[in-house]
């Protein structure tokens, strides 16, 4: 797969090359091209061929780059972010918990090109081909964590929707508890793991994945209504840009979740809520809940109102009934 970026880079211009040239560029047969397209290909990058004139990756791509994304940091995130990108791991959030071991990641930032075994809530498969989206992974510290501090995911939630408003997904919407919607379709997701010693500080990974450009076939490989910043703004984006414009709210938000908790945030989270006051299913290990959404209490537990009562929820797959 490695060999694939190799191609890709020289695809990425967008243009038209031979298949002879990318062949002699590589250093190698253009057989091995064409098994390099086919592998492209089925992590869903739509890549033309035409006999005699070559291969072309429509739209061209844009690499990664941790400096693109420092110099466009705001001041409060230069102070406190670390950035590295590396172009095929298996997990970011993998590879910043392994780091934990090495000494401290608070404010280390890791971004892929390609995950193969990046994942979602519940344990599902986040499917990301390279250059259609942001997986990125960031590592930061609570010394003394607030008591609400199980609304963590909400509150980076918030920050990812705000920067998606902020760059012109208008419609970004929230769904309890780390996903973002914009149009009925999954636009970006949350998973948050942590290491934490009884009475001392909590060390936090906070995973985020964005679909910025997803093609057909990308799409085709996901269970569930997907929605991409391309289709959702009516424009392109800058991958850096978009993760400069995030890394940003989150060096912002996180000391202030920190230091104050979920109640500053609350009121902004139900401006966002996606399924405030609709018919709502809650599936929990033992059982089902279907009730009418109220939003979030103080400490972001999830309230519906069902069987003549209000209910809160800490955890359980959310959708609409």
């Amino acid at each position: 797969m490695r060999r694939a970026f190799d191609l890709l880079s020289l695809l990425s211009d967008g243009a038209e090359h031979a298949g002879a040239e990318l062949a002699e560029a590589l250093g190698v047969t253009r057989a091995a091209v064409w098994h390099q397209v086919a592998q492209l290909r089925e992590q869903g990058l739509t890549i033309a061929a035409s006999r005699g004139h070559g291969y072309r990756l429509p739209g061209g791509f844009e690499a990664l780059s941790a400096e693109a994304i420092s110099t466009q940091l705001g001041a409060a995130a230069r102070d406190v972010l670390s950035i590295d990108t590396v172009t095929l791991t298996d997990s970011t959030n993998e590879r910043l918990l392994a780091a934990l071991n090495d000494g401290d990641i608070h404010g280390r930032v890791l971004l892929a090109e390609h995950q193969t075994a990046g994942r979602g809530r519940r344990g599902d498969r986040w499917i990301s081909p390279p250059g259609s989206g942001l997986c990125l992974s960031l590592g930061w510290r609570f010394d003394q964590p607030p008591a609400t501090f199980s609304a963590l995911s909400l509150v980076v939630g918030m920050a990812i929707t705000e920067s998606l408003r902020e760059l012109g997904v208008s419609s970004a919407m929230l769904k309890w508890p780390n996903d973002i919607l914009c149009d009925g379709g999954k636009l970006a997701g949350i998973l948050i793991e942590m290491r934490a010693e009884a009475g001392g500080p909590c060390r936090t990974v906070i995973g985020i994945g964005i679909n910025v450009a997803m093609s057909a076939e990308a799409r085709a490989q996901i269970n569930q209504p997907v929605q991409d910043f391309v289709h959702a703004s009516g424009h392109g984006v800058s991958r850096n840009r978009l993760a400069a414009v995030l890394l940003s709210a989150l060096a912002r938000t996180l000391p202030q979740f920190g230091r104050d908790g979920f109640a500053v945030f609350r009121d902004d989270w139900r401006r966002y809520d996606a399924l405030v006051d609709t018919q709502v299913k809650l599936e929990l290990p033992n059982r089902i809940v279907e009730g009418i959404a109220r939003g979030v209490d103080e400490h972001g537990a999830l309230i519906i109102e069902h069987d003549g009562r209000r209910e809160t929820f800490v955890s359980g797959h959310l959708s609409r009934a």
